[in-house]
């Protein structure tokens, strides 16, 4: 696969985010979201992905999915660790 192909370290870390909410998994899930933040997705992306999930995987699951990203965020910040929030979704253009 050419290089220009290749996903980047963010892109990837879209995949077990949404692999683990989808299987409900949400200690593998808090790993996933940790690794995410750390590889440079904003919390308003993962919010993004964990709110589109719910039409694949479920509103409670996506809801489980919010909660532990939440909760995630509260331990990281109370550690110091300050992620970017990142802009906010925008509607499509009519």
């Amino acid at each position: 696969m050419a290089e220009s192909q290749a996903l980047s370290a963010t892109q990837r870390s879209i995949i077990p985010i949404a692999a683990f909410t989808a299987n409900g998994d949400l200690d593998q899930l808090k790993r996933a979201l940790a690794a995410g933040l750390d590889a440079g997705l904003t919390v308003n992306e993962v919010k993004e992905i964990l709110v589109q999930l719910y039409a694949y995987a479920g509103f409670p699951r996506s809801l489980n999915g919010i909660n532990t990203l939440m909760t995630l965020l509260d331990e990281r910040q109370a550690q110091g660790i300050t992620d970017e929030a990142g802009a906010d979704a925008s509607p499509l253009p009519a």
